[in-house]
């Protein structure tokens, strides 16, 4: 009698699973050589790679890292609304690249945002700093501080260079200059050229 399987893929633990069907989740990839798997008779989970069965020398290599993979931004991330949608499915993304159409398209949103809610403010009585206002501003605020960090990178430069915004007026020519500077052309330690 063949042994169950039991794999975990993104936290969710999946099984049992027969020998043939996971033979087959091997062979189309879903479970990997970095996959943690358990059987009964072993101690604990393991990856699937060091786990001592014959297909687990063949099972396919771990997916490969962030700044491995290709350009993580939306296909359409330097379109007016493609960089809004790649600034928030990446507002926490302080490790790969963008390009200065994505973090330009990114501050003109961040600008309409703020009008809108202001006037929104003023048309319900709160002042043009008032609830809604606030709320825009917060959620904004992570994702401007992260696609000025990516914008950073793409020309080569390290996130901490955004503090520099704290000298005034020559703080923010220069952050401006590095904003308007060209993407390097080639790979750095962010990740590939993006996709311009």
């Amino acid at each position: 009698m063949s042994k169950e399987w039991y794999y975990a893929v993104e936290g969710t633990s999946h099984g049992p699973i027969s020998e043939t069907e996971f033979s087959r989740l091997v062979a189309e990839g879903t479970v990997r050589s970095d996959t943690l798997v358990w059987q009964e008779g072993m101690e604990d989970w393991l990856p699937y790679g060091r786990a001592n069965t014959d297909a687990a020398a063949q099972a396919l290599p771990p997916r490969a890292r962030l700044s491995e993979s290709g350009d993580p931004a939306r296909a359409d991330a330097n379109t007016f609304l493609g960089a809004l949608k790649d600034g928030f499915a990446r507002y926490v993304d302080f490790k790969t690249r963008s390009t200065r159409s994505q973090f330009w398209w990114w501050t003109l949103w961040s600008i309409l945002i703020s009008i809108g809610s202001a006037i929104l403010d003023v048309a319900i009585g709160a002042g043009d700093s008032g609830p809604v206002n606030l709320l825009t501003s917060l959620a904004m605020f992570l994702p401007t501080i992260a696609v000025s960090v990516r914008r950073l990178h793409d020309i080569g430069r390290r996130g901490w260079w955004l503090l520099i915004w704290f000298i005034p007026i020559i703080g923010w020519i220069v952050l401006i200059v590095f904003h308007c500077t060209k993407s390097q052309p080639e790979p750095n330690a962010w990740g590939p050229e993006p996709r311009h």
